[in-house]
């Protein structure tokens, strides 16, 4: 008589231990003290004493302790507060302990959510606003006669406001006399040297000679043919009027 074969065995049971953890915590469960726990990280985070050191404009280093709670936008308004700075005109940078790098954050940022151990306090740089150029005045000029080698004239266009020796360049140039030997007179006839510093204006003139000491011997022959005439015009002028009173 044959004998039936044997059944298989009943599959794995779990231990007791495994089955006893896995009726006491649900995966469920589980979730929901992870998540706790998260959020117990986070509360003692913000809640925490946050120490960082401040640097100020100056350069002057402080330390500072402020509760992770606050805000980066109110930190800013309490330091600005502290050392009298307007909170309008200067930012915060912040480093983190370990790479010092600059830190991004939003005004309504934690400082206990950000690993805070430098705070630059900055004041903004003011943009330049483009102003455009304030039209340009034109230069005040007057019509300048210049006599020059006995009988010549000529007519410059110069500044009445500069000093003689600034208009020299172009007197020489429109007379071709060198600078290195021109000596400007008030005329003719007396002689009268001008003083370089003073300008046209000053010295109440429209009309100069330049004498060229190289070309010319002396101051008399740089007198124009005009002002002799001139002369003998009011020369003779005054003999008439003492005929006229003498009769």
């Amino acid at each position: 008589r044959r004998m039936k074969a044997r059944a298989p065995p009943p599959p794995n049971q779990p231990s007791a231990v495994s089955r006893i953890h896995s009726e006491e915590t649900p995966p469920a469960e589980t979730a929901v003290i992870s998540d706790q726990s998260l959020v117990s990280m986070k509360e003692n985070m913000i809640n925490r004493s946050v120490d960082f050191t401040v640097i100020l404009p100056s350069g002057v280093e402080q330390k500072s302790t402020v509760q992770g709670s606050k805000a980066v936008m109110d930190l800013l308004v309490d330091l600005c507060s502290q050392y009298r700075l307007n909170p309008s005109q200067h930012s915060l940078e912040l480093k983190s302990s370990g790479t010092q790098q600059p830190l991004s954050y939003k005004p309504n940022t934690l400082i206990g959510a950000l690993d805070v151990q430098t705070v630059l306090l900055k004041e903004k740089v003011p943009e330049e606003k483009t102003k455009r150029p304030l039209p340009r005045v034109p230069e005040k000029s007057v019509r300048l006669v210049v006599n020059y080698l006995k009988t010549q004239k000529a007519v410059v266009r110069v500044s009445p406001e500069v000093p003689l020796h600034s208009i020299i360049p172009a007197i020489c140039e429109k007379c071709e006399v060198s600078q290195e030997h021109v000596v400007l007179l008030r005329d003719g006839i007396t002689g009268e040297e001008l003083e370089l510093t003073k300008s046209l204006e000053e010295l109440g003139i429209k009309e100069l000679y330049a004498w060229d000491r190289k070309r010319e011997p002396s101051r008399k022959a740089s007198v124009s043919n005009d002002a002799i005439e001139k002369e003998k015009t009011r020369l003779l002028g005054l003999f008439q009027a003492d005929r006229r009173s003498s009769k």
